[in-house]
């Protein structure tokens, strides 16, 4: 890999700046570690998300330059966030560094090795995505297109689809068959490659590396705030990161989806902690994490009406819940059947989605390539044997934990839609093919750990408890005469 000047580590580090500010305005406080790591690693992505948008809105008709342009806007951002979080932390001048709760010897063992091997794997990963430009097929033949041409060209030109490009006398439009694909991750690669000043890929690719090592810190940091033991924590982001399909959209950098996923997962961590702690500010960060998916990619806009409709559900007065949503239900089924929306169509035996194609509703029969890919496929690991194990066994946490309850009525929506989509549509030829299929269930794979995490995290009264045996320890520590 190239050497990297400071406008390069700039980039990195300028959306480190603006997000951890942002997260800490919202958050209000800072309680000790586990925050710090929340607001480095979801500060980061965040940051990311915002660079981009600086970098659309002021670098259209200079993509060249698009660092060059955009940093003074994101540092302004940055800025006024800092300021406003010291102002609303004024009222909390102790909030930082309260001493974590000690660990057994054992596990402070286990937890250093968590954290040495997590680290080297990531280094591995972002070693193995500097070493080659853009490859998997789709990464160059679509989702790279774009911020290519882009950056090659000096401006942001229009793609319009074949027959508007064939129609049209501009000779500024151009087409591609990924023409309708959303453009918030051209934005965040035209962001790194103006920084390192070409059309550098393997500096570009890294950035998948970065997103998943900052999703990594702010999943312990929201664990950890959850919770969760240190070790417990960090035993999640170890599974996270072993994942090999995950491990491959990193080293093989270029898809979409794995920033969807870990935007989609950060939503819910978000989500989960203000169920757990009623923080406002998580809230409204989960909602605009959330109206950022459809910007990633055309199946973000699925996750954020399954994700805003439950979070709406869970805000509903209890006897509002279900006559509401069911009306909202019957409404829109009622005026995409009409073709009210003009966007979808659908009728009893297809449905048709612009930009996607047209569907038609009968039975595929793909459960044996769907088995292949979960549970005999090196593709997941042991996942998908030890989640269904957990839910068995927390099975009675879902009645008496309002977050865990409401997380997992989000993923069976979620996967009632997959459901649908691969044994009912003709997108059944996805699974058949082992690729497609694994790349949309991954987008959910980060918030299914949120729910084990959330299944796991003691209870209110199980947390007064384990409080109450602390201490209890150490009054016998002190006192010579008390029982081990």
């Amino acid at each position: 890999m190239a050497g990297v000047d400071a406008a390069y580590i700039a980039a990195w580090l300028l959306p480190l700046f603006v997000g951890g500010g942002v997260w800490t305005l919202l958050r209000g406080s800072a309680r000790g570690p586990a925050d710090i790591a929340a607001a480095a690693g979801a500060g980061w992505l965040v940051g990311v998300l915002i660079a981009a948008a600086c970098a659309r809105f002021a670098a259209s008709a200079d993509t060249a330059h698009a660092f060059a342009r955009a940093w003074p806007w994101c540092a302004a951002i940055g800025v006024a966030a800092w300021i406003a979080a010291a102002v609303r932390l004024r009222g909390h001048p102790h909030g930082f560094f309260v001493r974590p709760p000690s660990m057994r010897a054992a596990l402070r063992i286990v937890w250093w090795l968590l954290l040495l091997w997590i680290v080297a794997r990531l280094a591995l990963l972002g070693d193995e995505a500097s070493l080659r430009p853009v490859f998997p097929w789709d990464a160059w033949s679509a989702w790279a297109v774009k911020p290519k041409s882009w950056f090659l060209l000096g401006r942001a030109e229009p793609y319009v689809s074949m027959l508007d490009w064939l129609a049209s006398p501009q000779l500024a439009t151009r087409t591609a068959a990924s023409w309708g694909y959303p453009e918030l991750l051209a934005w965040i690669e035209l962001w790194f490659a103006s920084a390192a000043g070409a059309w550098n890929e393997p500096l570009v690719d890294v950035a998948w590396c970065g997103a998943l090592a900052a999703f990594s810190l702010a999943a312990y940091g929201y664990w950890r705030a959850l919770g969760l033991a240190s070790w417990l924590a960090l035993a999640f982001v170890y599974v996270l990161v072993s994942l090999p399909l995950i491990d491959a959209h990193v080293a093989l950098a270029g898809y979409a989806d794995l920033w969807l996923a870990l935007t989609l997962g950060l939503a819910t961590l978000a989500w989960m902690r203000w169920i757990v702690d009623g923080e406002r500010g998580q809230l409204a960060l989960a909602a605009c994490l959330a109206l950022c998916l459809p910007a990633i990619k055309l199946e973000g806009t699925v996750w954020l009406l399954t994700f805003g409709s439950v979070v709406v559900l869970d805000l509903l007065p209890r006897r509002w819940r279900w006559p509401t949503l069911g009306a909202i239900a019957v409404v829109v089924l009622a005026a995409v059947a009409a073709g009210a929306f003009g966007a979808v169509s659908m009728s009893w035996n297809r449905i048709e989605i612009p930009s996607l194609g047209t569907f038609a509703l009968a039975w595929h029969g793909v459960g044996g390539a769907m088995v292949a890919s979960l549970f005999t496929l090196p593709n997941w690991h042991l996942f998908w044997y030890a989640l269904p194990v957990l839910l068995a066994l927390r099975r009675t946490r879902f009645r008496g934990d309002r977050a865990a309850r409401m997380l997992g009525l989000m993923l069976l929506i979620d996967f009632a839609f997959l459901f649908v989509l691969f044994f009912l549509t003709t997108a059944s030829a996805w699974a058949q093919d082992f690729t497609s299929a694994n790349r949309l269930i991954l987008q959910l794979v980060p918030s299914v750990l949120v729910l084990a995490a959330t299944l796991l995290r003691p209870l209110a009264g199980e947390e007064a408890a384990i409080s109450a045996g602390r201490l209890g320890t150490a009054q016998a520590s002190v006192a010579p005469s008390a029982p081990a």
